[in-house]
């Protein structure tokens, strides 16, 4: 792995992969809601958006039908803290469509007409959302969580927000954020030589200012908040604050969750699932800032069930705050982990985000080695002491209910 910052700031980070003949490119920047303001929420999507509707060289329709020739794959995503730009083709394109994502970044038209039109698409998108009851408890999580904090809005905007802004708008937050200092590109796969150089000339005349909006540790709240909706199930999500992503218990914290709720034969999987039958979509996940981070829990399940539900999840937290995982469940889980992390990163895609984001967000990436020998030296004392040190914290809660509930 290989590592260089140009004179104005650009960060580059390259890993090759012996035998690869795909070469997965990707442009990450420092922009996402944490980088917005309550005036123009949503503006980090819409731009997301609006660099695949046409630049001086190509049409939308020229640039989706470039790829589709290619055989390779272009998107993009926006998440709180960051968004990026990526693409995937065989090793011999890899130049070529680089050059086109970066036409894409610095040379996009933002035509009036188009941007009218995308601000509809992103709207419907904002609908959908709302339309689907997992999708809205989480949104509402966000509130109980973060309440006023940036961290509680929503990253596609509201209709209003996405409504409200303009052309003008757009291009100020592309010429404040898309800046050499929060930019980082990342390269993994079969990497040439011409790549790295045309890398190099089309990022080195990027304006080099940094962006004085710097991120600010949120406090996290532990409230609850609950919508009533037309829909048949009742969707419950419980928030706890947990470790940032630079945090060395990192690993413990992936275990942790495989443990008690990410996967088939997880605790609450089995308890919910499999021995009681009250829910068919249960599931933990965790989320890592660079300054703190979360764990979640999501139930879907009859509002006949809720309360039943309910008992479960404080039945068996209690249980796991107050005993721990159990010395199988700790040696399960590490080969989980290190199976999960090998097969989880043996595409070059997996490899470029992984290795941009952190780069990015934690000025640091560990090889993939130096994790597995961390996960392999978890000792169970220490597993069940984070596990105590999540779970014992209030949790911030949402309900999305039936409306006749």
């Amino acid at each position: 792995m290989e590592q260089m910052t140009l004179e104005n700031g650009v960060r580059i980070i390259i890993e090759p992969i012996e035998g690869s003949r795909s070469t997965s490119t990707g442009v990450f920047i420092k922009a996402g809601t944490r980088t917005e303001s309550f005036e123009n929420i949503g503006i980090s999507h819409l731009i997301e958006h609006m660099l695949f509707k046409g630049t001086n060289k190509m049409s939308a329709k020229e640039i989706a039908s470039f790829f589709d020739e290619l055989g390779g794959s272009v998107n993009a995503f926006t998440s709180k803290d960051h968004t990026c730009f990526y693409v995937k083709t065989l090793d011999e394109h890899a130049v070529m469509a680089f050059d086109v994502l970066t036409d894409m970044l610095f040379e996009s038209l933002l035509d009036e007409a188009e941007l009218e039109k995308e601000k509809r698409v992103v709207v419907e998108e904002i609908k959908m959302y709302e339309d689907t009851p997992e999708d809205l408890v989480h949104e509402l999580l966000a509130i109980a969580a973060y309440r006023d904090d940036l961290l509680a809005q929503p990253i596609l905007g509201t209709e209003e927000s996405v409504n409200r802004l303009t052309r003008d708008e757009l291009v100020r937050y592309l010429e404040e954020r898309y800046t050499a200092h929060e930019i980082v590109v990342s390269i993994a796969g079969h990497v040439s030589k011409e790549l790295i150089e045309s890398v190099k000339r089309r990022f080195a005349n990027i304006p080099s200012r940094e962006s004085s909006n710097e991120f600010h540790r949120p406090t996290l709240f532990h409230d609850t908040l609950t919508k009533q909706k037309d829909t048949e199930q009742a969707h419950l999500c419980w928030n706890y604050e947990a470790i940032p992503a630079n945090d060395h218990q990192l690993p413990h914290l992936a275990l942790m969750n495989n443990a008690i709720g990410a996967t088939m034969s997880s605790r609450l999987f089995q308890s919910i699932r499999e021995e009681e039958g009250l829910a068919y979509s249960i599931y933990s996940y965790y989320t890592t800032f660079a300054d703190h981070g979360t764990f979640t829990i999501y139930v879907g399940t009859s509002p006949k069930t809720l309360k039943r539900v309910e008992h479960i999840l404080e039945r068996e937290l209690k249980r796991l705050i107050e005993e721990g995982l159990t010395d199988e469940e700790v040696d399960k889980g590490k080969r989980q982990l290190k199976g999960s992390l090998v097969l989880g990163n043996e595409s070059t895609s997996a490899r470029m985000n992984r290795n941009g984001r952190n780069l990015l967000l934690l000025d640091e990436v560990e090889p993939i080695e130096q994790v597995i020998q961390k996960v392999e030296r978890i000792e169970r004392n220490e597993v069940n002491a984070l596990i105590k040190q999540v779970l014992s914290l209030q949790p911030a809660k949402s309900y999305v209910l039936p409306s006749e509930a």
